[in-house]
């Protein structure tokens, strides 16, 4: 990446860089979210680091399977295993055995990211933890607000990372996170300390320790440049990164209301070929009554009421629209709407689908409320698509 916008949210805010490629960064902005305002910078990659006092991690045991097949595991366990009403999460296959896979599981709030992107319009979003991925494999050591932060990761491989507050950082601190990468030993290259967190290490492990006094930015923004971001790609959901929902929901009303004024009009058609038809009928009677006394034929007398009794039983679409803008609870959006004899055919899309049947259900201008098939939930966004049944009373 030649050029690009790097944020970082910390547990002091947020820093925002503005990255030229080798390392050079140009700081932008480092104050709190409240401050912020929309950043500019022309069509560029924009990259969101998430601080490890942002993100929970786990590691869990799975059976073995494709990593599509754990994400929705993930997905479906997500409530249970995290203390967030609703939350974006990445997930990294640490070891894989014949039994079983052990899965690292990073989770974050929605909610926040969301409000944030308003002003810094991020495609990506990469814990801290996986940002020294493709860097040399060892153990990564770096001052970041009161925390030491020590990561150790590479050639692809996530192996484990810890915080610890930066005065009262020791010697026996470093010693246990070594102590709990006893199995991934061989696997350690290098150490590395940024700026002056250096604490004396093992001695077997003098020969690789290296001491990087200057950066113009924090370490993993340089190491960010040489990792594939594509995995951190935020999932596409229904609502687009640079369009105001607001005008995409009034797009949607608008949209129904069309459709209720197309289905107006079009009934008002049918009365105007239905007067027609009986002028014409009209016509006939008296030609026929004036050639044979027997008068009218029965069998198209029959056929007007019945179809003058069906209009009479069919529903203004206006009506409809008043009766379900009342009924619909908030938060619920229209995607499909048909009137079929009577009875309309609707798709819904709803974070919570037995709400919507509930409320529907108590209308006393609404019959009787079916579901047709199962919901389908979207990922990305947490809510249901779901055809419903339902019938408008006269």
């Amino acid at each position: 990446m030649s050029k690009w916008q790097a944020a970082y949210l910390g547990e002091k805010g947020m820093e925002i860089y503005q990255m030229a490629g080798q390392g050079k960064a140009e700081l932008l902005y480092s104050g709190s979210l409240d401050g912020l305002k929309p950043v500019s910078g022309g069509i560029q990659r924009r990259i969101l680091i998430l601080g490890r006092s942002k993100v929970i991690r786990i590691r869990k045991h799975y059976p073995p399977m494709k990593m599509d097949k754990l994400l929705r595991a993930v997905e479906m366990e997500a409530p249970d295993l995290f203390p967030m009403v609703n939350c974006y999460f990445h997930c990294k296959i640490a070891e894989t055995f014949p039994t079983h896979v052990i899965l690292d599981i990073w989770a974050w709030e929605r909610d926040q990211l969301e409000s944030l992107r308003k002003s810094f319009a991020f495609s990506y979003v990469i814990p801290e933890d996986l940002t020294f991925l493709s860097s040399p494999s060892g153990i990564y050591i770096y001052l970041c607000g009161s925390k030491i932060q020590i990561i150790a990761c590479g050639d692809g491989r996530f192996m484990d990372a810890a915080s610890y507050p930066a005065a009262d950082f020791s010697k026996a601190d470093l010693e246990l996170f070594l102590m709990g990468l006893a199995d991934n030993a061989s696997l350690i290259k290098e150490i590395r300390f940024y700026g002056d967190t250096a604490v004396d290490v093992p001695s077997a492990l003098i020969s690789r320790v290296k001491n990087i006094q200057r950066f113009d930015s924090p370490p993993f923004m340089k190491a960010v440049e040489g990792i594939s971001i594509r995995p951190f790609c935020l999932k596409k959901g229904i609502w687009p990164l640079n369009i105001n929902r607001e005008v995409l929901l009034r797009f949607a009303i608008y949209t129904a209301l069309g459709y209720g004024l197309m289905l107006y009009l079009t009934l008002n058609n049918y009365d105007k070929a239905l007067m027609d038809l009986k002028n014409k009928i009209m016509t006939a009677d008296k030609e026929i009554n004036f050639l044979s006394p027997g008068g009218a034929f029965q069998g198209e007398q029959e056929a007007i009421k019945d179809f003058e009794a069906k209009m009479k039983e069919t529903v203004p679409p206006l009506k409809i629209l008043d009766v379900l803008s009342a009924a619909l609870p908030e938060e619920s959006y229209l995607k499909n709407l048909a009137l079929n004899n009577g009875i309309l055919e609707m798709t819904v899309s709803a974070r919570d689908p037995l709400m919507v049947i509930k409320k529907l259900s108590r209308s006393e201008k609404i019959g009787k409320v079916s579901l047709k098939g199962s919901p389908m939930k979207e990922t990305s966004t947490g809510t249901y698509n779901f055809a419903l049944s339902v019938e408008i009373k006269p």
